[in-house]
C-alpha cells in the first residue's frame, strides 16, 4: 500500500535507525532516503556552521550563537538541539547564518552536507546501541566535513586522538583547539587564558577564571566555540562578551541550589561515561555521584578511576546500577537506591558541608524517565523537597 503512493523522496528523523527494514524497503524500491539535515542543506543557500562530538554539542552550539548575536550577525541555533532546521521558517528566504547541531544519527543520512565551517568536539564511546562500533561512529562523524572543500573550515579538537586524527584527511582549512598546546592557527589556553591565533597575530580573549561555565569539559566548548564563531566571521569582542556573560544551560552542569553548605548540581545531559568523568573532574571531594539508567552497550570500568580519585561516594540507580556496581567493584564508596529520589535522600543524609552532590548518569534516561529532561527536572524537586526541611540557598 506503501507503494501504491507517488513518492519521489523518503525523509528520515534522527530516530529511525539506517539500517531500519522500512527505510531498506524504500531503497530496494528505488527511492533516495536522507536525512532531515541533507534535506535542509540542499534548501538553504546560506552560511552553515556545524558542530558534532559526543559531548558539548548544545552548550557550544548556543555559545556560537550568542557569539554570533552579540557581533550583530543574525543566525538560527536549531537541529539536534530540538527544533529541526527545516522546521524553521525564518531561515527560508533569509540570510540568517545556520547553527546547527548535528548528531550522528543525522549524518547517516547525508551525502552533499557540506557546512561553511564544520566542528568535531570529541570522539569517546556513546550510541554503541546503534553504531555497533567505535569505527562505524567515528566514521559518521566525519562526514560533517567530508564535502567541504578549501574555502570551508573545519574546527578539530586537537587534544582527542580520534578527532586530531581526522586533521590528516582534510580538504578544508583547519582551525584547532586545544587546552594543552599553542596553536599558530586555532584557540588554545595561554598563561591561563583563552587566546586565539590567526594569520600572525595573538587575540587574547580573557581569563578562564572568568568563565561562569562549571567543569573541565566547558573549557573545551569554549574553546571550540570561540574557534568556529571566529571561523564564522565572529569579532573578538563579540567573542568575548558572550562567553563572559554565558551561565551554562539546564540539566548540563546546573547549580540547583545549596543545602547546609551542601552543593547539588543537576548534571542529567550527562549520559556516557566520558561526559561523566570530564564533568566530575573539576570538582572537589567531598563528592556524591548519583549515576545510572538504561545501558547503551557503554564500558563503565573507566569510571572506578575517577570515582577512587576523587574518593567519591557513588550512589547507583535504574537498569544499569548493577552492571555499573560490578565495574566499581573495587570502590570503597557505594551505595544503591529505588529511585532517584532516593538517591538524593541518601546523599543529604551523608554530605556535610562544602561537599557536591551530582546526578551524572552516565546512561539514557529511558527506564525510568521519558528523556533527560524529565531526569533533570525530577532531580530539581527532590532537590527542593530538601530545601524545605532545611532551608536552601540558590546556587
Amino acid at each position: 500500500k506503501v507503494m501504491n503512493a507517488e513518492f519521489g523522496l523518503v525523509i528520515t528523523s534522527p530516530g529511525v535507525p539506517w539500517d531500519s527494514p522500512l527505510l531498506a524497503f524504500f531503497r530496494q524500491n528505488g527511492l533516495p532516503v536522507i536525512s532531515e539535515i541533507e534535506f535542509a542543506f540542499r534548501h538553504l543557500q546560506q552560511d552553515w556552521i556545524a558542530v558534532t562530538g559526543t559531548n558539548g554539542k548544545t552548550t557550544t552550539v548556543s555559545l556560537i550563537g550568542a557569539m554570533l548575536e552579540k557581533t550583530g550577525i543574525p543566525a538560527v541555533i536549531c537541529g539536534n538541539i530540538g527544533n529541526p532546521v527545516s522546521g524553521e521558517d525564518g531561515l527560508f528566504g533569509s540570510q540568517k547564518t545556520v547553527v546547527a547541531e548535528i548528531s550522528s544519527f543525522q549524518l547517516e543520512g547525508v551525502s552533499a552536507f557540506a557546512p561553511r565551517v564544520a566542528a568535531v568536539l570529541n570522539i569517546t564511546p556513546d550510541h554503541l546501541d546503534r553504531h555497533l562500533n567505535m569505527e562505524n561512529y567515528a566514521s559518521l562523524k566525519a562526514r560533517i566535513f567530508a564535502k567541504q572543500g578549501p574555502d570551508d573550515v573545519t574546527v578539530l579538537n586537537m587534544d582527542d586522538p580520534a578527532v586530531a586524527f581526522f586533521a590528516q584527511s582534510l580538504a578544508s582549512r583547519l582551525f584547532g583547539f586545544s587546552a594543552t598546546t599553542a596553536m599558530d592557527e586555532g584557540v588554545w589556553i595561554k598563561n591561563g587564558g583563552i587566546a586565539i591565533s590567526h594569520d600572525g597575530k595573538i587575540n587574547d580573549i580573557g581569563a578562564l577564571s572568568d568563565l561562569k561555565l562549571l567543569g573541565s569539559a566547558n573549557i573545551e566548548n569554549s574553546l571550540a566555540a570561540c574557534a568556529a564563531a571566529f571561523c564564522a566571521g565572529a569579532s573578538i569582542e563579540g567573542i568575548r562578551e558572550a562567553l563572559f556573560s554565558f551561565e551554562g544551560l539546564p540539566h548540563r552542569m546546573e547549580p540547583v541550589a545549596e543545602i547546609n553548605g551542601v552543593r547539588y548540581i543537576n548534571d542529567s545531559k550527562a549520559t556516557n561515561v566520558q561526559s561523566v568523568i570530564k564533568d566530575i573532574e573539576g570538582l572537589a571531594a567531598p563528592l556524591f555521584v548519583i549515576m545510572g539508567g538504561r545501558d547503551k552497550d557503554g564500558d563503565f570500568a573507566p569510571l572506578a578511576d575517577i570515582i577512587r580519585k576523587k574518593n567519591a561516594t557513588a550512589i547507583l540507580i535504574g537498569e544499569a546500577a548493577d552492571k555499573i556496581g560490578r565495574a566499581l567493584n573495587n570502590c570503597k564508596n557505594l551505595l544503591t537506591a529505588g529511585s532517584l529520589d532516593e538517591a538524593v535522600e541518601l546523599a543529604a543524609s551523608r554530605a556535610r558541608a562544602g561537599a557536591d552532590v551530582i546526578l551524572s548518569p552516565a546512561c539514557a534516561s529511558f527506564d525510568m524517565f521519558k528523556n533527560f529532561e524529565e531526569r533533570g527536572e525530577r532531580f530539581r524537586q527532590a532537590v527542593e523537597k530538601l530545601s524545605t526541611n532545611h532551608g536552601a540557598v540558590n546556587a
